[in-house]
């Protein structure tokens, strides 16, 4: 589910204290759309996202993601460069693609020496939608090695994530975000993680509260799980509505939100996470998940089950 308007969002504590901490969204959009007109703009954005909460947020060029690799993402680091001040704290994804290997190093070269940028981003093809493959990015991934900064790869369908464990599987020790949790196919999508200690999942995608507690029983725990939203496609209220149907504790809670992100990214001392919010409506029944088409899709890409697994994280 997608909420196509940002109208503003009141947190609400669940009792006196002190002041609400800042959520860090690992996963947002740079660039106007139908339904967010002035999302190109830093001021707007700032002021959409710090309405809900969120204190950094991570974006990436969807100039970058469907037209023009460079002009996006030169785009999005003239906006970062602009965007210090108090507020959200806006961070960048540099956008690469395989079919791009030469621009995409040049680009490496020119922004992920900056501190705006965090890291580098995998997507699908913009008009087919096939995800990204370990055979096709090797040589891209080879050369990303050297930044020793994390990649997220979006993974709105099961086989897109089982390309990502594969990436991750190579990259070895370099920090992977799975963005999407395999959108509806979450349940197939997850067991595919579990042994990667350097895989980790923002909870972007279908807005199921089960799939949250489904990945939180098969990490053993909500260390590797993080909060995004691909705002505006999605408004960051609907996430964190989904969070607040969960019966999580606060340390859970503020680990999704806030700490296991401050961590990874190294954003200083994590704050207390947001305990409540006013209540956002869902509409429609919860989808029934779906059939079970791992095995099928593993051996699709010449692999079995147990390919690519690690030791389980203690």
């Amino acid at each position: 589910m997608s909420v196509e308007s940002m109208d503003p969002v009141v947190a609400v504590p669940a009792a006196p204290g002190p002041a609400l901490s800042r959520v860090v969204d690992v996963n947002c959009g740079w660039g106007a759309t139908t339904a967010a007109l002035e999302w190109k703009d830093v001021g707007a954005v700032r002021a959409a996202l710090g309405a809900r909460g969120i204190g950094h947020a991570f974006l990436s060029a969807s100039l970058s993601r469907r037209y023009d690799l460079a002009a996006g993402n030169d785009a999005l680091a003239g906006a970062l460069d602009q965007s210090a001040g108090g507020g959200t704290e806006l961070h960048g994804w540099l956008v690469i693609h395989p079919a791009r290997a030469a621009d995409s190093n040049v680009l490496m070269r020119k922004h992920l020496y900056n501190s705006r940028f965090v890291g580098a981003a995998l997507f699908p093809d913009p008009i087919t939608g096939a995800p990204v493959t370990q055979r096709e990015t090797l040589d891209l991934i080879n050369s990303f090695r050297r930044y020793a900064r994390p990649l997220l790869i979006e993974t709105p369908t099961a086989e897109a994530m089982a390309h990502a464990v594969q990436i991750a599987d190579t990259l070895g020790s370099i920090k992977v975000i799975a963005s999407g949790m395999g959108g509806d196919e979450w349940h197939e999508a997850i067991p595919m993680t579990a042994h990667l200690l350097n895989l980790y999942l923002d909870i972007s995608g279908a807005l199921v509260p089960e799939k949250i507690t489904y990945a939180i029983s098969l990490l053993h725990g909500t260390r590797k799980l993080l909060f995004a939203s691909r705002a505006p496609q999605t408004d960051p209220a609907a996430v964190l509505g989904m969070l607040d149907d969960l019966s999580l504790s606060g340390e859970d809670r503020e680990k999704i939100l806030v700490t296991n992100a401050s961590r990874l990214f190294h954003l200083g001392p994590a704050a207390e996470a947001p305990t409540a919010l006013a209540p956002i409506p869902f509409g429609g029944a919860l989808p029934a998940p779906a059939p079970d088409v791992l095995s099928d899709l593993l051996a699709t890409l010449g692999q079995s089950e147990n390919d690519g697994s690690r030791e389980p994280a203690g």
